[in-house]
């Protein structure tokens, strides 16, 4: 049975039960999570190390007893069955505040639930006792979504006006303090404040010399970012193989590291002299119209420009950037609208290696049926 759709089910009746209700999160400007992912931009190994590190502070600090958890934290069964088919996921609240106040967790503050879905696809968990007695949960390592998604933390529920904070820079499991710099040498007075989780934000996967489609043409995505260009270019969503338009699309979010960092890079040239710089994982649209991970590009496959042409792949090489890579995501949460013009080529956006994951290797545009075919 899979756990992590039914499991934010489960949290949302554990709290009814108990005469409260989740409220949405606040609003938050997302141009300001954007700039704060920016500050706050860590590596794919640093994203999973904050989920754990998340997690930990989350049971120890908050729920504090895995029996009976200190008030207002609670723990709950959610009825559902793990890999092993028999023991029953247990879930911790971290606390029934409706901003999520101290929670590591965002504000829904479920611990298990945050842990799995931010970097594993949906799938069956498993569990296992922690070092502090708590279940936790995990899921195969072929479910791990490409590019993690990793909290974000400020001194104040509303984003606009929360000073941003940090975790200690190594992610130690006994160091749940928050500092106010990168460094972990400033310490937040958290304890008067509180600390909120302002926002998950995700890896990239760009390297800077690559240029994306926008309104008024070809934009390197270093200086797109900088700019904060909110035209970008897409496919519109009743694009065919046979029919493809564009539209104008705002940008939700921006994402970089902020460290360098070495990348494995996938080179890929095609027979008309174009080349496509991406990480192996990031999505790009094949000749079928099937949205595929760069990695799994070979020579005789081919990239579709943006007028439908193919360009048949000539080479696929792989070589080192060390540096930070780069990416975006459409306003639009259509999926053929995710899909995006960088280096004259169909790629998708971010979109698809998180939200959309499943839809990696899945036609996304196929060719449209023949108007004479169709009743008038």
């Amino acid at each position: 049975m899979e756990c992590s759709v039914k499991i934010k089910l489960s949290a949302i009746a554990a709290v009814a039960a108990a005469g409260t209700f989740a409220a949405p999160a606040p609003a938050r400007a997302e141009t300001v999570l954007q700039i704060r992912c920016n500050t706050d931009s860590v590596t794919i190994e640093q994203a999973r190390a904050r989920l754990e590190w998340a997690r930990d502070c989350g049971t120890r600090l908050n729920v504090i007893n895995p029996t009976t958890p200190v008030a207002p934290a609670s723990k709950y069964d959610t009825g559902i069955t793990g890999a092993d088919g028999v023991t029953h996921l247990i879930e911790y609240i971290e606390t029934d505040d409706f901003w999520g106040r101290n929670s590591f967790s965002g504000d829904s503050a479920d611990v298990n639930g945050a842990y799995t879905r931010y970097q594993w696809r949906t799938g069956v968990c498993t569990t296992s006792t922690d070092a502090n007695g708590f279940q936790k949960w995990t899921e195969p390592n072929s479910l791990w979504l490409p590019r993690p998604n990793y909290p974000t933390f400020g001194n104040n529920a509303i984003i606009d006006v929360a000073t941003q904070l940090y975790p200690n820079p190594n992610y130690a499991l006994h160091d749940c303090n928050m500092y106010t710099d990168q460094a972990g040498t400033v310490r937040a007075n958290t304890a008067v404040t509180g600390l909120f989780v302002s926002g998950y934000c995700t890896a990239s996967c760009y390297t800077p010399d690559q240029e994306v489609s926008f309104s008024t043409g070809k934009v390197n995505i270093l200086d797109a970012m900088n700019k904060l260009r909110n035209d970008v270019t897409t496919l519109s969503s009743d694009s065919t193989l046979q029919d493809i338009q564009l539209k104008t699309d705002g940008v939700a979010s921006y994402t970089r590291e902020l460290r360098d960092s070495t990348h494995q890079i996938f080179v890929i040239r095609t027979k008309s002299g174009g080349e496509l710089k991406v990480t192996g994982n990031h999505p790009v649209l094949e000749g079928t119209g099937r949205i595929v991970e760069a990695q799994s590009l070979k020579v005789g496959h081919n990239l579709l420009k943006p007028d439908g042409s193919k360009d048949p792949i000539v080479s696929v090489t792989q070589t080192i950037h060390t540096g930070k890579v780069y990416n975006l995501k459409p306003t639009s949460t259509n999926r053929v609208s995710n899909i995006l013009i960088a280096q004259g080529f169909l790629v998708g956006s971010s979109r698809f290696q998180n939200e959309d994951v499943d839809y990696m290797n899945r036609i996304i545009i196929g060719r449209g049926f023949p108007k004479d075919v169709i009743p008038q």
